[in-house]
């Protein structure tokens, strides 16, 4: 729990520092690739991550990736902190809550919306622009589908579920039969 608190200051910093959506995508694009060389290369992952290796050569390997890549200075800067706090293991942690924090220090509502079936562009659209009216801010999107709803939506924001499914519709009616019994 402490360790998730810990990333979740990291990742609010970075996303505090970048200063547009372009840059964002950018450094998000550089994390999840050093995420992608660490989960591939198990080589280069114990010796960034181990505790038997020495932070001092820790901080010399990753100087040294940092200098044959382009990452943005901002990128840069987090992954030597990462170093010297022993905590770059974390790396694929940050990478998942990174958009999360991005869209919340943007301002930007995130929604996940569970369908039964795929949505059409112009049924993604229509459900964009009437949960912007509702909030009257921004909002983000993230779909994903789920067969056991029947048909209808499952739409989360945090900790707040809204059930317009076919099941919940007949779980409830379900409920209200069995009271009247």
């Amino acid at each position: 729990m402490r360790q998730q608190l810990i990333i979740k200051k990291y990742a609010r910093s970075l996303a505090r520092a970048i200063e547009t959506e372009q840059e964002f995508k950018i450094c998000l694009k550089q994390l999840q690739s050093l995420a992608e060389l660490m989960a591939s290369k198990e080589k280069i992952n114990f010796a960034l991550t181990s505790p038997c290796i020495f932070t001092s050569q820790k901080m010399k390997i990753m100087a040294e990736l940092l200098k044959k890549s382009d990452f943005n200075p901002k990128v840069k800067s987090l992954l030597t902190l990462l170093t010297e706090h022993e905590r770059l293991g974390a790396i694929p942690e940050l990478v998942a809550i990174l958009p999360g924090i991005w869209a919340e220090e943007q301002g930007i509502e995130t929604f996940e919306i569970s369908s039964a079936v795929e949505l059409t562009e112009k049924e993604k659209i229509r459900l964009k622009e009437t949960l912007e009216k509702l909030e009257k801010k921004p909002v983000r999107l993230l779909f994903s589908l789920n067969p056991e709803i029947i048909g209808g939506l499952l739409l989360r924001k945090g900790n707040v579920y809204y059930d317009v499914s076919i099941k919940g519709s007949l779980l409830r009616l379900k409920e209200i039969v069995v009271q009247g019994s």
